[in-house]
């Protein structure tokens, strides 16, 4: 796998310092740092080397930085500057002192009070951005930030979007987290507030049931179960009301949902008192006659244990008459225990008569040996097979290999299409696990064409940057990463840093009147040179000839003097010196006469 280097210990343009990393996704590494003009704690967000040779990652890194810069809102992580270092583009954002919702939840669900408020600040942030036409588009626990004090803060928008369908990315583009991808991102479709919405849904689904709805799986397979399954119901504790909620942020149609962070939190501050478990309405008391189910050849029955309606009392309760002396009269009313005892006899015998009954029709059923046929399962994803052998009352055993179809994709299944088999059986099923991992081949010295050539051949692409080398032949590969002998995913990216052809580069410029210094600057090609115009001030002491000052080299690692030579008066005169590389200054002596110079420095390589 790719990794970023860590720039802990840094400073970016000589004044955010880096401190720790604490937080990472795939466009970028988030660190812990200090604003050394400012004095103050920050978070700095650096692009990964990979991304940075890619100008369009680096804009949509910047159109990030822009966007969070353009929303103002105390629920939304604000961002203070934006900058271009050797290191990489980075911005600067407040540091959110406490933890991330994805780090709280790793400890376990939270309660229904806790979930409500989380939820409730969450979407009045987002309604922030939705007021100012920014749709998040990746909402999920790790971008959602718990302050020490309890507030709600979001941040990352790398993959938000504006509003306005001129922003929306080619329909063909899918942005976003599988986990927590709305239907019509999942589809490719442009995102609306409404999008967020269901995120914000699916985190709160999280937070009360302790996982996502959909958890498990590729991310084809989460985007269909996004498409098409129903999440399973959240816990009995859950109350109705915010049951409700979430069931509305969580519609296919984005139509069906609230349409923006405003309205869901509104439906969530509506009723802060459900927060007890609802256990819901009671069973209303049926008022018809006791009776008892049973099951005859699977097929429920109903007997009516009442006396049918105009015939005698059972003969029990005649002769109970009789004997107490009073045949004419009623029988003697039983007690109301009595009858509730009866009632509950009658219940049980029932319960008991349906499980005979569904005992009978299961052994009569399987007695039958129905049978099904086998369907054809390769080709689809984890959620597709399921969902065709469920249909064909079949189980599936799923294991995976590497291959070269994509990943999660069924690619063999035993036994085969077409096999008759019973209800019940299992077919085992494997899924491609992709294209085998590929170890990086070590191309730093190659010629940057043969590079590419092994790099595409290993199955891997590649990224050129053309850097300053000196010493270097030009195009040659200077530095790669991931480095040899990494093992990366088949198609991962290699960043390749290519010597680029040596040119005339400006070092130093400085001025003076006779004499003079000049700093010290370290040559790093195999030759320099020093570019100066002077001119005398006032008339010279001789009238034919003007005596100037003079520049010689002094090389302080050496502590020797070499290359010497006379200023002539005029502009943009030039000498050259092929010392090679090291740490020189320039020594100027005045002449006879006043003179005013200027010079700069130039390295080549």
């Amino acid at each position: 796998m790719m990794r970023a280097p860590d720039l802990s210990g840094c400073a970016l343009d000589d004044r955010y310092e880096l401190h720790a990393v604490i937080g990472e996704g795939a466009f970028g590494r988030v660190y812990r740092g200090v604003d050394r003009r400012l004095g103050r704690a920050v978070a700095v967000k650096v692009i990964k080397p990979w991304w940075a040779e890619d100008s369009a990652w680096v804009e949509r890194f910047e159109r990030e930085a822009q966007l969070l810069a353009r929303v103002s809102d105390a629920g939304i992580v604000q961002i203070f500057d934006i900058g271009h270092a050797d290191e990489g583009p980075y911005y600067v954002a407040e540091l959110i002192d406490g933890e991330s919702l994805a780090e709280r939840l790793r400890r376990g669900p939270l309660t229904v009070t806790e979930a409500r408020s989380v939820a409730e600040q969450l979407c009045r942030a987002l309604a922030g951005a939705h007021a100012q036409g920014v749709v998040h588009c990746d909402v999920k626990p790790a971008n959602v930030l718990l302050t020490a004090d309890g507030n709600v803060k979001v941040g990352d928008f790398g993959v938000a979007r504006l509003a306005e369908s001129t922003s929306q990315a080619p329909a063909a583009t899918v942005a976003g987290t599988p986990r927590y991808m709305s239907p019509e991102q999942a589809r490719g479709r442009p995102t609306t507030p409404a999008t967020d919405v269901y995120s914000a849904g699916i985190v709160l689904y999280e937070m009360l049931a302790g996982e996502p709805p959909f958890a498990h799986g590729s991310p084809v397979e989460l985007g269909l179960r996004h498409l098409q399954d129903p999440p399973q119901p959240l816990p009995a504790r859950v109350p109705l009301a915010l049951r409700q909620v979430v069931d509305r942020a969580l519609a296919k149609d984005p139509a069906d949902r609230y349409r923006d962070g405003a309205d869901m939190a509104a439906a969530l501050s509506a009723d802060p008192a459900a927060s007890a478990t609802e256990t819901g309405p009671a069973p209303p008391r049926s008022t018809a006659p006791a009776s008892a189910a049973t099951v005859v050849m699977g097929e429920p029955r109903t007997i009516d244990l009442r006396a049918p309606e105009g015939h005698d009392a059972p003969a029990a309760t005649t002769r109970v008459a009789r004997r107490s002396g009073h045949a004419g009269s009623p029988p003697p009313r039983p007690r109301r225990d009595t009858r509730m005892r009866r009632r509950r006899v009658g219940a049980l015998l029932a319960a008991l008569l349906a499980l005979v009954g569904v005992a009978v029709g299961v052994l009569l059923l399987a007695g039958t040996g129905a049978r099904t046929t086998v369907p054809e399962l390769r080709g689809l994803p984890r959620g597709g097979v399921q969902a065709r052998a469920r249909h064909q009352h079949l189980q599936p055993l799923f294991s995976a290999r590497y291959a070269e179809a994509p990943p999660g994709i069924a690619i063999a299944q035993d036994p085969s299409s077409g096999t008759r088999t019973a209800y019940g059986s299992t077919v085992a099923v494997v899924l491609s696990a992709g294209p085998p991992p590929v170890q990086v081949p070590g191309v730093v010295g190659q010629n940057s064409a043969s590079a590419e050539s092994e790099l595409a051949s290993a199955g891997l692409r590649y990224g050129v940057r053309l850097v300053a080398a000196p010493g270097k032949e030009p195009a040659v590969v200077t530095q790669q990463s991931p480095g040899a002998a990494a093992t990366v995913p088949h198609g991962a990216t290699v960043a390749l840093s290519v010597a680029e052809a040596p040119r005339w580069r400006a070092l130093t410029s400085f001025s003076g009147v006779d004499d003079g210094h000049s700093v010290p600057f370290r040559i790093l090609g195999s030759r320099w040179r020093v570019s100066y115009s002077m001119a005398y001030e006032g008339t010279c002491l001789l009238l034919l000839v003007c005596l100037g000052p003079s520049a010689e080299a002094q090389n302080l690692e050496t502590g020797s003097s070499f290359g010497g030579f006379e200023l002539g008066e005029g502009p943009s005169e030039t000498h050259t010196f092929d010392s090679g590389p090291g740490l020189y200054r320039l020594a100027i002596s005045g002449g006879h006469d006043s003179a005013r110079w200027s010079m700069t420095v130039e390295d080549y390589y």
